[in-house]
């Protein structure tokens, strides 16, 4: 606290957010919470108290002082998601412009169209940069510029060709005929518009937070989004109800928030997901068609995955990082074990790909990441990509034996599984903090459940070799458990 505040005191910053706030870090702390004002999670004023909407209490309902709680279910914040960006509008109280534009929605309806008059699979991932130029709700034009473009160019246009076109769009002196813009408003407008920003990075922002709504589906190995055929019912909802831009010119933000922080329980997800015989097939088919990958590809990505570091690949690119480490670590295991079958439980589209990790233990589910059947065997598996000793010893370690102890009594009541016998636990982290043998010691002696621990890279080159899920039952020298050393 006294360095915060000799910082405070002994500083200078000018800049400012905007007129309500002094310059300043006052200023600056603000800014964090600016997007969120926009999706009417809080509400943030000078010397007032954060007001939280019912749907910012949402979003955070899985966490306590900023910890996640021990039932940490996702479907919450993917909630508070969704209901934000269906009403989010670009012209809001918090915005000064003259764009009238529902994004979202109009993402959605673009797709839509496209795909009932042109039987087309989704968009491009580069359309996309169409879709931020354009200045209105008007989404037959907007579909039908975007078919024209493509009917023109096909799929091979460069980026400067894309970019080129969607200056045009943003040009309001020029009309939105299929042209490039002139080299006179580039130049002029290059810099509040930048090319990496219009191909690249806000693109690829627009993906990522559509895909936190479960609502858009990849395609096309990930060069097509689409909407995710398993959700039709909440995009039809969505495009009934909040299509329509609001004038919000009368609206303070105290009332803004009301409208924006109102729970709409029709785009609630359930925390507890029930998995139907087509989310079982196209799961299965993706984890099979991708265990057809080299081995160093998949090699190569899972040490990215455990390490946080980014991929090229436009799908895994798009799997949030904790579900990506999960999704590799099964494909690892399919590709590994031709005679065991691997049901990972984590959150798909109708491709297969994940959106999220596992839930967490629910009634019919005791929450295992991964599930592993063969022969007399039923294992588990629990990655992370978590390095801390704290998540791995006190959470991760006794969650894995709760996990065991629970598939043991329900698989003995489960008269299809009565021929399983042995149950056991595997742990798999970028790094294995030195307590984990510890902890997997104690839980064997209290519980006689198994866990055997893994390091990501150990993990990857083993399961080259490896053929049968009992290959995995050994305790590296980094797992094993610490005791005193003593005179001879």
């Amino acid at each position: 606290m006294a360095k915060m505040l000799y910082l405070l005191e002994n500083t200078i910053q000018e800049y400012r957010q905007d007129s309500s706030m002094p310059g300043g870090w006052i200023s600056r702390f603000y800014t964090q919470f600016s997007f969120a004002n926009e999706l009417g999670f809080v509400h943030t004023e000078f010397n007032q108290k954060i007001e939280f909407s019912e749907n910012g209490n949402l979003m955070i309902r899985s966490f306590d002082s900023g910890r996640v709680l021990p039932d940490y279910n996702d479907s919450y914040e993917t909630s508070a998601f969704l209901i934000a960006f269906s009403k989010y509008q670009i012209n809001n109280p918090y915005r000064s412009n003259t764009v009238k534009v529902n994004f979202f929605t109009l993402v959605l309806k673009v797709i839509q169209y496209l795909n009932e008059k042109y039987n087309r699979p989704g968009i491009h991932r580069e359309d996309i940069t169409f879709i931020i130029a354009w200045g209105d709700n008007d989404y037959i034009a907007l579909a039908e510029y975007i078919y024209k473009f493509r009917e023109k160019f096909g799929y091979k246009a460069s980026e400067e060709t894309i970019y080129e076109y969607a200056m045009n769009l943003i040009d309001e002196n020029t009309t939105n005929e299929l042209r490039p813009a002139t080299n006179d408003f580039i130049k002029k407008k290059k810099k509040h518009y930048k090319f990496d920003k219009l191909t690249g990075e806000t693109r690829d922002e627009v993906v990522r937070k559509l895909r936190m709504t479960r609502l858009v589906a990849l395609r096309g190995a990930g060069r097509f989004i689409d909407i995710d055929s398993m959700n039709k019912d909440k995009v039809d909802y969505i495009l009934k109800c909040y299509f329509e831009n609001k004038d919000f010119n009368m609206m303070n933000s105290k009332k803004y928030l009301d409208y924006m922080g109102e729970i709409d329980n029709n785009l609630i997800y359930s925390s507890e997901i029930i998995e139907t015989k087509f989310m079982s097939t196209v799961k299965q088919k993706a984890l099979y068609e991708w265990s057809e990958k080299s081995w160093d590809f998949l090699y190569e990505e899972l040490i990215k995955s455990s390490k946080g570091s980014s991929t090229n690949n436009l799908v895994l690119k798009e799997i949030q990082a904790p579900a990506r480490f999960e999704f590799l670590v099964s494909i690892v295991l399919q590709k590994a074990l031709k005679k065991a079958e691997i049901r990972p439980n984590y959150i798909v589209d109708d491709e297969g790909i994940p959106y999220s990790t596992a839930g967490g233990q629910k009634e019919g589910s005791v929450g295992a990441d991964i599930d592993i059947f063969e022969n007399n065997v039923h294992a588990l598996a629990e990655p992370t990509i978590s390095y801390a000793r704290s998540f791995q010893v006190e959470h991760e370690i006794p969650s894995i034996q709760e996990h065991i102890l629970s598939t043991n009594e329900i698989d003995f009541k489960d008269l299809e599984n009565e021929h399983i016998n042995d149950w056991f636990g595997l742990f798999i982290a970028p790094k294995i903090v030195s307590a984990v043998g510890n902890r997997i010691d104690i839980v064997k002696q209290e519980s006689g459940a198994e866990i055997f621990a893994w390091e990501a890279e150990d993990f990857g080159n083993f399961s080259k070799t490896a053929n049968s899920i009992n290959d995995y039952k050994l305790t590296r020298s980094y797992a094993k458990g610490r005791f005193m050393k003593k005179d001879s």
